[in-house]
């Protein structure tokens, strides 16, 4: 899974870029149908912004975007937020696999309890008596 790492406006160490990376590997044994990570670290006037988006296999991109006066603190809340929307999405798909597959699947019909009459059965004694015609009534 490619991870990349953008700068803007901002000085970025090794070290917060081998911290991003690492936020990142992370996110795999979470959500492992992710095809790329982009991370994007910002600097606006006093602001430090941190945006994080997962390509994933299933559906739109997750994205999250956090806005405070650290970077480090951006970064690190930025990958709890977007663990926490992986999260969701994998466990969106899980549920409607199963939803897939219970519908996909016949219900198992309840035995009858012996004496009871199936249903569509006529009543005892009726078995004689002739079926009644459509239309006007038999006179005698």
């Amino acid at each position: 899974m490619p991870i990349r790492v953008f700068a803007h406006h901002v000085e970025l160490s090794e070290d917060m870029r081998l911290h991003v990376v690492e936020k990142a590997e992370h996110l795999r044994r979470i959500f492992n149908g992710m095809f790329t990570v982009r991370v994007t670290l910002e600097a606006e006037k006093e602001r430090r912004v941190a945006e994080v988006t997962a390509n994933v296999s299933h559906g739109a991109p997750v994205v999250t975007r956090v806005t405070t006066q650290n970077l480090l603190e951006a970064v690190d809340l930025a990958f709890h937020k977007i663990e926490a929307q992986l999260r969701k999405h994998k466990d969106k798909l899980r549920d409607h696999r199963v939803r897939e597959e219970a519908a996909a699947a016949p219900e198992p019909e309840a035995p009858e309890p012996e004496g009871a009459e199936p249903e569509g059965a006529a009543p005892a004694g009726a078995e004689d008596a002739p079926e009644p015609t459509g239309g006007a009534p038999a006179e005698e």
